[in-house]
């Protein structure tokens, strides 16, 4: 059954249809970003890094530890 759209219904602009685009790309974007990072955090080796520098006392939470090692590869990149 084909159903007809309400002959008042307020169309969205072109502006506001830019808008909506935009908000969903950059959600799509952000689940894809979520999806690879979680992926990556799954590895085996990864995860018995995380957990031995944590077990250690270096750090303590995955956050801090992966947040420091991005921060001493942009140092180290950088000179």
């Amino acid at each position: 059954m084909k159903t007809v759209p309400e002959p008042n219904a307020e169309l969205l602009s072109d502006e506001d249809l830019y808008k909506e685009l935009k908000l969903l790309s950059s959600l799509f974007d952000k689940r894809k970003a979520e999806r690879h990072a979680y992926e990556i955090l799954q590895r085996p080796n990864v995860r018995s890094m995380l957990d031995k520098l944590i077990k250690d006392g270096a750090f303590t939470n995955e956050e801090e530890a992966i947040e420091r090692a991005l921060k001493t590869l942009m140092t180290a990149l950088d000179q």
